[in-house]
């Protein structure tokens, strides 16, 4: 019994030292400069920002998650919950009528 104990102690002890390890930074590390020339690193973000179109509108997908009703998602909405629950109901009659529940 003694023996659980001890490694259950240990285990906690281990996976705390791992996750204060994970989310603390030592106290030597500068504060977030990149490696290499700081003139090389703002190149290659501008290279990389430039290539992205800021904000384009995809014009070939409808999205339906963005905030307004469509038509598809009512009737989606209405029809399913209506299949769902009649199937439920006689799921339910079956049930009963054959004296399972």
């Amino acid at each position: 019994m003694a023996r659980s104990g001890l490694l259950t102690t240990v285990v906690l002890a281990i996976s705390a030292f791992c996750a204060l390890r994970a989310f603390v930074p030592p106290a030597d590390a500068p504060n977030a400069a990149l490696r290499g020339s700081a003139v090389a690193a703002s190149a290659a973000v501008a290279a990389a920002s430039s290539a992205l179109p800021a904000g384009a509108a995809d014009e070939y997908l409808n999205y339906n998650m963005t905030g307004e009703y469509t038509p598809f998602m009512i009737i989606g909405y209405f029809g399913l919950t209506t299949f769902l629950t009649a199937f439920a109901f006689g799921s339910y009659l079956i049930l009963t009528k054959l004296k399972i529940i």
